[in-house]
């Protein structure tokens, strides 16, 4: 007979090509005996894995009692934009409190996020997570497996964990509409739940939408996006008007998983993030300490226009002031020889370019015909 944690261990081993966690109970020994790299939250966590998905990598994530709640934005955006090897998050909740001011099921966030959720008794826990990263795989999002302290209190069969065996993937289409990735997604929603009576929908493309909506027609950083295209500069995007480069004539982002993702996601893909200044204030911060103490090389394009430009020109803090630490080089967007030549340059470990625009008074996003 093994220990339980042992047994999951050796499963998350032989099943993931990475693995992060947050220490805490009651997973503590079970990230240590994973060889789980620690991050500072559970958010970043899931964007490194969502990142080394985006790459080809099978992710696990371990999060301690109440973890769930810190990674819940990503999560529920990954189902709708999707993911290419699997993620997989293991869930310690402290039913007993044992440990913890507070209990939560984390199988709870199945119906929040449209996620698969497990669990697995102790003589379970060897092929578990194979089965979830199968899942993943197969109905492109992340799977959940729920662990109490009770389970991994227990003591199974040691047994040997299923050969990784890639499942096949449902990758969403690259025409799709942003209503059109959600209707895709509520498609494989009702195909994973088996839902014999739901009526599949037809998912909107630019081109039968008609229409694309890009950005204003004076915006100071299209030179700046060319110039990523030229070069061809795959980037993650983050949520904001850097979004709009995922569409065409741009098409320059891979996928966003939620504001302030961008930095974490692109760290372990593409080694570019495009993120509007609020962004990083807002939840990128915590990413780019940690990205900062790791190493991960990473160039990331802070669009600094001081207003939320999306939300009705609300205004932004200065963000230079709180990003000193990091000495991040400015320069303004017309200055399109010197963004060259920053975009052209080696870098080591993570730089930080602040590009400086003002948004055009009273424009909007424009509407082209597609």
């Amino acid at each position: 007979m093994a220990k339980s944690l042992e047994v999951l261990s050796s499963a998350v081993q032989q099943a993931a090509d990475t693995c992060y966690a947050v220490p805490g109970y009651p997973i503590t020994e079970l990230a240590e005996l994973s060889d789980a790299e620690y991050t500072i939250n559970e958010k970043i966590a899931l964007e490194y894995a969502l990142g080394d998905s985006l790459s080809g990598r099978r992710s696990i994530v371990i999060v301690k009692n109440v973890g769930m709640n810190t990674l819940s934005d990503s999560l529920a955006t990954a189902t709708v934009q999707g993911v290419h090897a699997g993620v997989v998050i293991i869930a310690g909740d402290d039913v007993e409190l044992s440990a913890s001011q507070t209990r939560q099921n984390s199988c709870h966030f199945g119906n929040l996020a449209d996620v698969p959720v497990f669990e697995p008794d102790a003589d379970e826990l060897h092929n578990i997570v194979e089965v979830a990263m199968q899942t993943s795989e197969t109905y492109s999002r992340v799977a959940v497996i729920r662990i109490t302290s009770t389970t991994l209190s227990k003591k199974t069969e040691r047994r040997t964990p299923p050969q990784h065996r890639q499942s096949p993937k449902k990758e969403f289409p690259k025409d799709l509409t942003t209503k059109g990735m959600c209707e895709h997604a509520e498609n494989l929603t009702a195909e994973m739940r088996g839902e014999k009576n739901y009526q599949k929908k037809i998912p909107e493309t630019y081109q039968s939408a008609g229409s694309i909506t890009t950005f204003c027609r004076h915006c100071p950083y299209k030179p700046l996006l060319s110039l990523l295209k030229e070069n061809n500069r795959k980037i993650i995007a983050d949520t904001g008007c850097s979004l709009l480069a995922k569409k065409p004539p741009y098409e320059l982002s891979l996928a966003n998983y939620g504001l302030g993702s961008s930095p974490a996601v692109a760290a372990k893909s593409t080694g570019v993030a495009l993120s509007g200044d609020y962004a990083i204030l807002h939840s990128g911060l915590n990413a780019l300490i940690d990205i900062a103490e790791k190493g991960h090389p990473l160039l990331c394009i802070i669009l600094q226009n001081r207003t939320l430009a999306m939300t009705g020109g609300q205004k932004c803090p200065d963000i230079t002031r709180y990003l000193s630490c990091f000495h991040p080089r400015t320069i303004s967007a017309e200055e399109i020889e010197e963004l060259e030549k920053e975009l052209k340059s080696e870098q080591n470990g993570l730089k930080i370019l602040i590009v400086s625009g003002t948004c055009p008074k009273e424009e909007h996003h424009e509407i082209i015909p597609y």
